[in-house]
């Protein structure tokens, strides 16, 4: 399946350390708990090889990013961010689209992730791809935050 561009010169690139301080920036606007600008310095310098770290740029600005993992056929979305300037374009459904292929070559097979409870916007942008609740984790963002497990499974298709 081939990813939908739902912009003009939108771009699914590896992030950079250069794109650290516009990372940073989003993290804070879309995150109460935001991940810190040292664990994002760290994982760009010395990568993982299981760990992924892409984003969306239109023309020179970021419009989203996501971060994955994949390892022994189980992947994990691990952050999705789109600045609220930039929502409702299609740009989560285009890095979800676009991590998900990766994710395939990459023998991914099983996909999960947590989600707010309270986060509907997000649960209604994941079902759209299949994801459905498999459970619950309490307190998963602090204390009577809790958060849905979704899980997906990949189709595998016949060479």
């Amino acid at each position: 399946m081939a990813t939908q561009n739902p912009l003009p010169n939108l771009t699914f690139k590896p992030m950079r350390l250069c794109d650290l301080q516009e990372i940073i920036k989003i993290e804070n606007e879309c995150f109460e708990d935001p991940w810190s600008e040292t664990y994002y310095a760290l994982s760009l310098k010395r990568p993982r090889s299981y760990e992924y770290f892409y984003l969306a740029r239109r023309e020179n600005i970021i419009v989203g990013y996501i971060v994955f993992s994949v390892l022994h056929e189980e992947a994990h979305i691990l952050n999705l961010a789109v600045p609220v300037a930039y929502r409702r374009q299609g740009i989560g459904k285009y890095l979800i689209a676009s991590a998900l292929e990766m994710i395939q070559t990459h023998d991914g097979r099983e996909i999960f992730l947590e989600v707010a409870v309270s986060n509907l916007p997000a649960q209604y942008l994941y079902r759209q791809f299949g994801f459905r609740i498999c459970g619950i984790r309490k307190n998963y963002y602090g204390r009577y935050k809790d958060a849905y497990v979704f899980r997906k499974g990949v189709e595998i298709h016949a060479v």
